[in-house]
């Protein structure tokens, strides 16, 4: 059975509330303002990401609502260029249910965020090697004043 994504969300920070269980998204963004001249970095290659470049301060995070999972299942999230269709960054992760009516609430720890040049990239999240949703991040110059 293939899961359902319910959401996929990018934001500075996400956390559970001790009191409610609920989880808060704070801060969810979809674009970049670059200066001129772009001082991003770039990524010549595919990479898997080490634990250590994960959660850095500034860094953000991915909030992922899922259900109808069944059993073990194996998931991927891939950061990728949309111009060029590089993939600048991936993770794995592993969830399990024996209920496919229960909904899963994850919190990803996203290293930052590698902007090589202005565009279209996306977060996407895959299922058996099939997109199962994504979240568009747009990188554009920033207009200075007096140009």
């Amino acid at each position: 059975m293939k899961p359902v994504l319910q959401a996929l969300l990018v934001a500075d920070h996400v956390y559970t509330d001790r009191a409610s269980g609920k989880c808060i998204v704070a801060g969810t963004f979809n674009r970049y303002w670059l200066s001129k001249p772009a001082a991003a970095r770039s990524s010549d290659e595919r990479r898997q990401l080490r634990a250590d470049e994960v959660s850095r301060i500034g860094s953000p995070y991915a909030y992922v609502s899922l259900t109808d999972v069944q059993g073990q299942v194996d998931l991927e999230f891939r950061y990728v260029s949309l111009k060029d269709h590089q993939i600048l960054f991936t993770g794995k992760l592993q969830i399990e249910s024996n209920d496919p009516l229960q909904t899963f609430e994850l919190t990803i720890p996203l290293p930052p965020i590698p902007i090589p040049h202005p565009g279209v990239f996306a977060l996407e999240l895959l299922w058996d090697n099939e997109i199962l949703g994504s979240h568009r991040i747009t990188a554009e110059f920033k207009e200075e004043v007096g140009e």
